[in-house]
């Protein structure tokens, strides 16, 4: 299998037909949060205990949970599901090598220490089958207090607000695309946003597929990056009710970071 050498502080574990990925410090924590996320998805309906615990969240294609764990912590459990064609024969089947959660790992942790606003990882796991194929999940911490950037446009923000978070937002990609990160399919959902007129917080999420290199990502990467947040605005809004042209510009201007 090819090897991807992991970020500082990372561990891995692998057990029969199971590999690990995990933040030092949470290398018991992770693999029993998810036994409970299994146990409850066996049960025919959560018990009233599991249910508070353990809650579906609606992001992308996959399937997504927050789990909170016994220690008070709350964490993020993403499922790998395909998109396009394959999805209808291999719908969360994966062959790629190296496995994409340990790619995501890497590329995610790497964005984090290269200065990139992103969340924080806390590992990776990926199911073995005997032909080869896997299955995979990627857990992070909750970004409490934070809302996707669809979310936070259908609530209609104006003013100095809009203007303030949409430029930290900018910031934030040109800062990723500085520190040598590609991401593969930026869109309004991957963003996160703390709104605020004068201190708005951004983390930009899902760097599955993307691109970590030594030098800046080159200008013809960087926009076509920016065309396809572009792309996701007309996908989620195609009346254009929920942004404007000042909007776009905004993004579009890559202040320094």
């Amino acid at each position: 299998m090819a090897r991807l050498p992991l970020p500082l502080g990372f561990v891995e574990q692998a057990h029969q037909q199971e590999t690990w990925w995990l933040k030092a410090g949470y290398e018991s924590l992770v693999p029993a949060a998810i036994r409970q996320l299994a146990e409850a998805q066996q049960q025919s309906t959560m018990d009233g205990d599991s249910s508070r615990i353990i809650t579906s969240l609606r992001w992308g294609r996959g399937s997504v949970w927050r789990v909170q764990t016994d220690t008070r912590e709350t964490l993020i459990v993403r499922a790998y599901r395909r998109g396009g064609f394959v999805r209808h024969f291999l719908s969360d089947l994966y062959w790629d090598r190296p496995p994409r959660p340990l790619a995501e790992v890497v590329a995610t942790e790497t964005a984090r220490q290269r200065g990139v606003p992103t969340i924080e990882v806390l590992g990776a796991y990926v199911h073995w089958m005997n032909n080869g194929l896997y299955r995979g999940l990627f857990i992070s911490r909750d970004a409490e207090g934070f809302h996707n950037l669809w979310e936070w446009l259908q609530m209609r923000p104006t003013g100095p607000t809009r203007i303030a978070t949409l430029t930290a937002v900018a910031r934030a990609i040109a800062t990723m695309h500085e520190a040598g990160i590609a991401h593969a399919d930026l869109n309004l959902t991957n963003i996160l946003v703390q709104p605020s007129s004068t201190s708005p917080q951004v983390l930009l999420l899902d760097f599955d597929r993307a691109q970590v290199l030594s030098d800046p990502v080159p200008r013809p990467q960087r926009e076509r990056t920016l065309c396809r947040l572009q792309r996701s605005f007309r996908k989620l809004n195609p009346d254009g009710t929920l942004y404007s042209a000042d909007d776009i510009a905004l993004l579009w201007t890559e202040p320094s970071p």
